[in-house]
């Protein structure tokens, strides 16, 4: 479509396909000067931009995306009042040094809007999701990094101090869900810390033992968010709410300190399933209107154990912290339990990524053995899903397979940011089965998790486990009806990777050795890109160890060593776009 062509189809449906209500917003700068406001229209795969703020007289505004935030390779419009008084809008591009030059096509249509007053002043545009524009930026329903300048004169070269920078992170295409009302009897439980004293080191996993209000029959939370103290959203990294499964009249040892989420304390290992989840970025969760999370009745156990993990790297003293979990609980009962699961790597250094590395692929897998041992017959339906990683990641999806045909993907985000971890709803659920449903054989359902990883500032080998400066790759999904299968999760097979370090002392002459440590081996090896090359196609074909876990932290019977990978041997085929 020629910009024209384009410019007339945006003002021809321009009244009937955007209500006068903006259904998002986020405040832009930190002072609150600046205001976005936009709606999705799916059907013409559109978005409506509202910018809302002050200019001061002879000041210019540039608004746009890039991948990670960046000055440079930059899409934006650039609003601005010649020295006649005029408004001027247009369509803008950096260079990679930040050098701003006017796109050759126009594929930003700006709106009537109100007029600039008292150096207040509303833009208002519309841009297509994808404008076949390479140097337009592609609009997805990952992480969207928005960026924004003001300054004065003609803007030539974004990249310097002389102009003020913004950067705001959101999900522009939200799934286009109703809101589901809270029932009126609703009760609303904060579950937070009580003024702790955060460690002065870099990472803490803070657990406090409580109990729940007693409710005498069964009642569902059908919605939970994050309760931040206030100054502290950089301190905190990311927690959960685990339930204690214990036993009626049970009492759990009462804990309030720090430690770590594997080997907990005698007595606290059986609070393991997780009813609650938030991690930086996120907002509240609101369930679907036919699921809840079960709390109370008969037999059901008051104590949960709240899990936050502090990320503290400039060792700050003293910091008196409160923040923990909201709940909303409501007595009237869902059609289905909902429950939470992992998928994804297991906590453990016998991951690693090499340093040096521009994207570095880990992958971690949910195996048909699993799913056809722990599913019910009818699967399970995932409506919403949380990608977690710790610093380095950059990309980070779920793909979904079943009988080696690769289906849909279940969740992608091409521009992760780990400041950034949303509990996202599905457009539509996704359903998961325990066997496959065109050839009837003892297969079921695989979901694959890939981390894409960026070591480029380190000089080290980054190993997996719990610490901010080690690595995570996990997905949370958020799914119906509840089944006891809490972590499916994987990771290499420990006689394989014993393997590889014998292979890379006897073949490089790495320093590698039987009596070593993991930590200790892998940092015995000297990571050539050579070195790093055989590390990643060692991934891609050893077997793997799974956790095939129960919420109290049991395997699921079988054998779950030495595991083959599930491989796609039918690829989905992708739908050329309109470009």
């Amino acid at each position: 479509m020629n910009s024209i062509a384009f410019v007339c189809s945006v003002f021809s449906f321009y009244t009937i396909t955007f209500a006068e209500h903006f259904k998002y917003e986020t405040i832009l700068s930190k002072d609150k000067s600046l205001n976005l406001q936009w709606n999705v229209n799916y059907a013409d795969e559109l978005v409506k931009f509202r910018i809302q703020g002050k200019l001061r007289p002879n000041e210019w505004l540039a608004f746009g995306f890039s991948d990670y935030g960046e000055c440079e390779n930059a899409d934006l419009v650039l609003f601005w009042k010649d020295l006649f008084g005029n408004k001027m809008f247009k369509d803008v591009h950096t260079d990679n040094r930040g050098n701003i030059h006017i796109d050759q096509n126009q594929n930003y249509v700006r709106t009537p809007t109100e007029k600039l007053k008292y150096n207040r002043f509303t833009l208002e545009f519309i841009r297509k999701f994808d404008t076949c524009d390479e140097d337009d930026y592609k609009i997805d329903n990952g992480t969207t990094h928005i960026i924004f300048f003001t300054g004065y004169g003609y803007p030539k070269h974004i990249n310097t101090l002389q102009y003020k920078k913004g950067l705001q992170r959101v999900q522009i295409l939200k799934p286009d869900i109703p809101d589901v009302d809270l029932p009126k009897d609703t009760t609303v439980i904060d579950v937070t810390n009580q003024e702790i004293t955060v460690p002065s080191t870099d990472t803490t996993y803070w657990w406090y033992l409580t109990k729940l209000p007693d409710f005498k029959r069964k009642h569902h939370i059908i919605k939970y968010e994050g309760i931040i103290e206030k100054g502290h959203e950089h301190l905190v990294h990311h927690m959960e709410l685990f339930h204690c499964e214990a036993r009626p009249n049970e009492v759990v040892p009462s804990y309030n300190g720090p430690g770590l989420a594997e080997g907990k304390p005698p007595g606290l290992s059986i609070c393991r399933k997780v009813i609650g989840a938030w991690a930086m970025g996120a907002s509240s969760v609101t369930l679907p209107e036919e699921a809840g999370t079960p709390v109370g009745g008969d037999g059901w156990s008051r104590f949960v154990l709240l899990e936050v993990h502090y990320n503290n790297p400039q060792l700050t003293q003293g910091i008196k912290d409160s923040s923990g979990i909201r709940l909303y609980v409501t007595s009237k009962l869902r059609k289905y339990d909902s429950g939470i699961m992992e998928l994804g790597l297991e906590y453990t250094n016998k991951m690693a990524i090499p340093p040096n590395q521009n994207l570095f692929s880990l992958t971690g897998y949910c195996i048909p053995d699993c799913t056809r041992t722990a599913l019910p017959r009818t699967g399970i339906h995932i409506y919403a899903s949380q990608l977690h990683t710790h610093m380095t990641g950059k990309r980070v999806y779920t793909k979904h397979v079943r009988n080696g045909k690769e289906l849909p993907e279940l969740n992608r985000d091409n521009h992760y940011s780990p400041h950034f971890q949303e509990i996202r709803r599905l457009q539509e659920p996704v359903d998961v089965l325990p066997v496959g449903v065109i050839i009837l054989d003892d297969k079921g359902d695989s979901l694959i998790t890939t981390c894409e990883d960026s070591t480029l500032d380190r000089e080290n080998i980054t190993l997996g486990g719990f610490s901010i400066k080690e690595e995570m790759c996990v997905n949370y999904i958020h799914y119906y009806p509840a089944v006891d299968l809490e972590v499916c999760k994987s990771s290499v097979d420990s006689d394989a990777l014993r393997a590889f370090f014998r292979f890379m002392n006897k073949r490089y002459k790495d320093n590698t050795s039987s009596t070593k440590s993991v930590a200790e081996n892998y940092q015995s090896i000297k990571w050539s890109y050579l070195a790093s090359q055989m590390l990643s196609n060692f991934y891609d074909i050893a077997p793997l160890s799974m956790q095939c876990n129960r919420s109290d932290g049991t395997r699921f019977p079988g054998n779950w060593n030495n595991k083959d990978i599930p491989r796609i041997t039918l690829p989905i085929t992708t739908q050329s776009g309109s470009c």
